[in-house]
C-alpha cells in the first residue's frame, strides 16, 4: 500500500512545473579566494552572510564594469575537487552569463581597466547538484520527512537538495581599492520542480546572486526603481 501511495504521489509531483526556490544557508566556510577576511561582518537585510563595503566608495562615479571570468576555487578538502570538470565549467559559465546579462542593463561592459570602472571578481567555492528523485521520496515518505527535517536542523540543509557557495569582490579597476566584498551560500528548499533538472537549485542560487548584485549597485548609486530579487 505504501509503494502505491508513493508512486501516485510521485506522478503528482512530476506533473508540477514551477520556479526554483533557494534560501540562504546558515553559515559558509571561507575558501581563501578573498585572501583577507578581516574586514567582513555579518550581512543584514537580505545581504550575503558576510559583507564588507568601503565607507569611501563613491558608487555614483562609476558607469562601466570590467567583469572577470568567474573562477572555480578549489583547495584542500574542497568539495569542488569532486565535481566533474565539465560541471565546474558549466557552473562558472552560468554565473558569468547571468552577471553579464544583469549588469549590462545599467553599465557599459568593458574589457580593460579605465577610469570610472568597477572590477568584479567572483568565484564559485562550492556547488552540489540536487538528487531530484531521492528528494521527492524524502518529501513524501514519512521516514524520509523525519530524516530530512533532522538534517535540516543539524546542518541547515534538507536532504538531497542542491547548494552553492560563492565569494566576490568589487574594486576600483584603476586603483584596485577594495569597495565591496561578500561571502554567501544558498541551499535548495525541496521545491518539487527540481525533478526536472538536478542543477536547478544551483542555477537558482546563481540567478539570485546576479540579481542581488545588480540591485545592490542600483541602491548604492542612489537610483530609483531598484527591484530586490
Amino acid at each position: 500500500m505504501m509503494s502505491v501511495r508513493v508512486t501516485a504521489a510521485l506522478f503528482v509531483v512530476f506533473a508540477l512545473i514551477g520556479c526554483g526556490v533557494t534560501r540562504q544557508a546558515r553559515d559558509v566556510r571561507q575558501s581563501g579566494f578573498l585572501g583577507d577576511y578581516s574586514l567582513l561582518k555579518p550581512g543584514k537585510d537580505g545581504a550575503a552572510l558576510m559583507v564588507y563595503e568601503s565607507p569611501n566608495a563613491d558608487w555614483k562615479s562609476y558607469d562601466k564594469i570590467l567583469l572577470d571570468p568567474v573562477a572555480i576555487w578549489t583547495g584542500k578538502d574542497s568539495q569542488m575537487n569532486d565535481l566533474a570538470k565539465e560541471d565546474r565549467q558549466r557552473v562558472a559559465d552560468r554565473l558569468y552569463s547571468l552577471l553579464q546579462a544583469r549588469l549590462s542593463k545599467d553599465y557599459q561592459m568593458v574589457q580593460v581597466p579605465e577610469p570610472g570602472t568597477l572590477r568584479i571578481s567572483a568565484a564559485i567555492t562550492s556547488a552540489e547538484h540536487s538528487y531530484p528523485v531521492l528528494d521527492t521520496v524524502s518529501t513524501i515518505v514519512p521516514v524520509g520527512v523525519a530524516v530530512s527535517a533532522l538534517k535540516a536542523i543539524a546542518t541547515g540543509r534538507p536532504a538531497f537538495v542542491g547548494e552553492a557557495s560563492a565569494e566576490a569582490k568589487i574594486t576600483d579597476a584603476t586603483t584596485n581599492a577594495i569597495l565591496f566584498e561578500a561571502v554567501d551560500s544558498r541551499v535548495g528548499t525541496k521545491n518539487p520542480s527540481a525533478v526536472w533538472d538536478k542543477w536547478e537549485d544551483v542555477d537558482t542560487a546563481l540567478a539570485y546572486w546576479a540579481d542581488r548584485t545588480g540591485y545592490r549597485l542600483c541602491t548604492a548609486r542612489g537610483s530609483t526603481g531598484c527591484v530586490a530579487p
